[in-house]
């Protein structure tokens, strides 16, 4: 696992799955990144056992793999991108990155950004 800027992650945003684990309604007064997903880190754990269509279907995106070097993991302020980094390399990731960041340095970047109270997209 390696840390990504803001420079790294908007000059090449479309490559990147980007994992919000900030909970479904702090995204929803916040806004969120564009393209991101929503998984809480308090499901992070659980999810990443879940069948791959099980994790689909409950998420709106395919299961992350461990090996996937285009992963981000992003939150609010970055407190909680650690918390889910102990949980990914418990369960094997590797080669994620993480958004030390979040929100907060995207946002005052000027990124582009969801804005508050439109909600985050996933099927239910």
């Amino acid at each position: 696992m390696t840390s990504i800027n803001y420079e790294e992650l908007s000059s090449h945003l479309s490559e990147f799955v980007i994992i919000d684990v900030r909970q479904r309604d702090e995204v929803v007064e916040q806004g969120q990144l564009p393209g991101s997903h929503v998984l809480p880190v308090q499901e992070l754990e659980e999810s990443l056992g879940l069948e791959e269509e099980s994790f689909k279907a409950k998420y709106g995106f395919p299961r992350p793999s461990p090996e996937d070097p285009n992963l981000v993991i992003s939150c609010r302020s970055g407190r909680r991108v650690g918390v889910a980094n102990e949980i990914l390399q418990a369960k094997g990731f590797t080669k994620h990155k993480l958004y030390h960041g979040s929100f907060l340095d995207w946002a005052a970047h000027g990124g582009a950004y969801t804005k508050p109270g439109q909600p985050y997209q996933a099927l239910q």
